[in-house]
């Protein structure tokens, strides 16, 4: 069991998201990953944003928790601290893997709107009453 925490990052309607390709599994989610020994959910959420959006980011607060195949996922509301663009980053654990091979393969805004049935996305427009 191995906690992850992710980021809801939204600007002008839309939230950031990746696409992860997993063997024939292609889906896109809340940019995030697994916690580390010894580093705190917030501490997590903001290193996994840098390495897989290369931005800089706050914790403002937790939005929700949920189950996943690996234990509890922890889903924090954040925000940009330096006003930078996001570009596709890369999973450390993946650095000498090809890109077209690697699970982390796109990055995009999405609209609210558009993603209204994702799963995470979902509960964030809820609590947050957007």
């Amino acid at each position: 069991m191995r906690p992850r925490a992710c980021a809801a990052i939204i600007r002008d309607g839309k939230i950031l998201m990746v696409r992860h390709q997993d063997g024939k599994r292609n889906y896109w989610t809340l940019p995030g990953g697994g916690v580390t020994e010894g580093e705190s959910l917030e501490q997590a959420t903001i290193r996994e944003v840098l390495e897989e959006t290369h931005l800089d980011v706050s914790v403002v607060k937790l939005l929700f928790e949920e189950l996943y195949e690996h234990g509890v996922s922890y889903c924090f509301l954040a925000t940009v601290k330096d006003g930078k663009e996001a570009k596709l980053g890369i999973d450390p654990e993946e650095k000498n893997i090809p890109h077209p091979h690697r699970m982390l393969q796109e990055i995009g805004w999405h609209s609210l709107e558009k993603m209204k049935d994702d799963q995470q996305v979902s509960k964030v427009i809820e609590i947050l009453a957007l």
